[in-house]
């Protein structure tokens, strides 16, 4: 990965002032990560041994150092910092340069060789930003932080329209044109998106989760295919059954309000009903049950369904209202929900006791936030780049 130098330069007194937003702190690492010289450039940046050092030798740095840096970035760089933190901050920006003015050097003598560091990331910051993609039918992809407001997603269609940075709509006339297949991914890291469907159903899709369905939907029936999670609230419409395709899994709704757990990475699917009624089947063996507001039902991998009568839709929906909700949670569920709205990967070290976990917190915590909640709850765990080890 190439950024150019006056990139980085932003990108590191950002992180020093604490700005950097959840883009630009996966930026900065993957530039970090790309080779040994640019872990070791701002590694000498944050190592405070070395800060310390070159306070010493701050007024002792050469002109053409600086001079050759303007050369390189065609800008000064100016940041504005409190007087009571200037020596230690034009300390950091002092090692900094001067680490980067030998990474020039290094550049024009490869021979040269260069120590290889690992900075841990000291924090990552929960989402910011929907950073959601459609995939048409041809295969093209379309970013959506990349389309401005009333934009249309479909040329030569009506429907389709990215309402705002969150929120997308299909909703609208109808066209003679054939119907095409849009999938819509939700990455890890991301905010959810909400989805105004054709028929004027809603969907709102969660992190590292995709939808699928055909624009406008064919005459006879409305499909979508979901993998990860989504919450339904769908349009009443007894002539046009609304069809949800999951996995192992179909479920068949007239008018309800429902929300659908089916990851690739757990080991079953889980339908909530908030409101109304829907009818979910099992794809292999056509068994099927009925659902009733206020009722889960759980199917696993060898194709048997287990029914509560009494859910507790507030935990399977609080992803809706932004926060995380536990109660008598298993770890390793948490950790995996953790993972994909923090884009982070997970490990764990030594034989983990089954452990289950109550709480409830905004998803707007960083990540360094969630751990020491964690840790009060007696899990031993560290960050280290993009990694959690949890340790028995």
């Amino acid at each position: 990965m190439s950024l150019p130098l006056e990139r980085i330069v932003i990108l590191v007194l950002k992180h020093l002032h604490g700005e950097l937003n959840a883009e630009e702190q996966l930026e900065l690492e993957q530039w970090m990560s790309a080779s040994p010289e640019n872990s070791a450039m701002v590694e000498a940046f944050f190592d405070e041994e070395n800060v310390q050092r070159q306070l010493q030798q701050l007024t002792e740095v050469d002109t053409r150092i600086w001079n050759k840096l303007e050369v390189h970035t065609g800008a000064r760089v100016k940041p504005i910092i409190p007087y009571h933190r200037y020596l230690l901050y034009a300390a950091c920006i002092s090692a900094f340069l001067m680490t980067l003015a030998a990474l020039i050097k290094f550049n024009t003598h490869p021979s040269l060789p260069v120590a290889t560091t690992t900075r841990p990331v000291m924090d990552i910051a929960a989402p910011d930003s929907t950073r959601a993609f459609i995939t048409l039918g041809n295969g093209k992809k379309l970013y959506l932080d990349s389309v401005r407001n009333g934009t249309s997603l479909l040329p030569g269609n009506q429907l389709g329209q990215k309402l705002s940075g969150s929120s997308i709509s299909y909703h609208g006339s109808v066209t003679n044109a054939a119907p095409e297949l849009n999938t819509i991914t939700v990455p890890k890291g991301s905010k959810p998106l909400l989805i105004s469907l054709p028929d004027g159903s809603s969907l709102l899709l969660n992190v590292a989760s995709t939808a699928s369905f055909y624009v406008p939907f064919p005459p006879n029936e409305r499909v979508v295919q979901v993998s990860g999670e989504a919450y339904f609230d769908v349009a009443r419409n007894a002539q046009q059954p609304f069809i949800v395709k999951s996995k192992d899994q179909v479920i068949k709704v007239l008018g309800t309000a429902f929300n659908i757990n089916s990851y690739n990475d757990e080991a079953t699917i889980k339908t909530t009903l908030v409101e109304g009624k829907l009818q979910v089947s099992q794809v292999k063996s056509n068994a099927s049950r009925l659902l009733s507001a206020g009722q889960q039902l759980t199917l696993n991998t060898a194709g048997d369904f287990q029914l509560n009568t009494d859910a507790d839709t507030d935990e399977a929906t609080a992803w809706k209202q932004n926060i995380f909700q536990f109660k008598q949670t298993e770890l390793h569920i948490i950790m995996r929900q953790l993972s994909r709205w923090y884009n982070v990967d997970i490990v764990y070290t030594g034989t983990m006791k089954e452990r289950f976990f109550t709480a409830t917190f905004s998803r707007d915590k960083s990540l360094t936030a969630v751990l020491k909640i964690m840790e009060l709850n007696g899990i031993n765990c560290s960050l280290h780049n993009r990694t959690i080890t949890i340790m028995q």
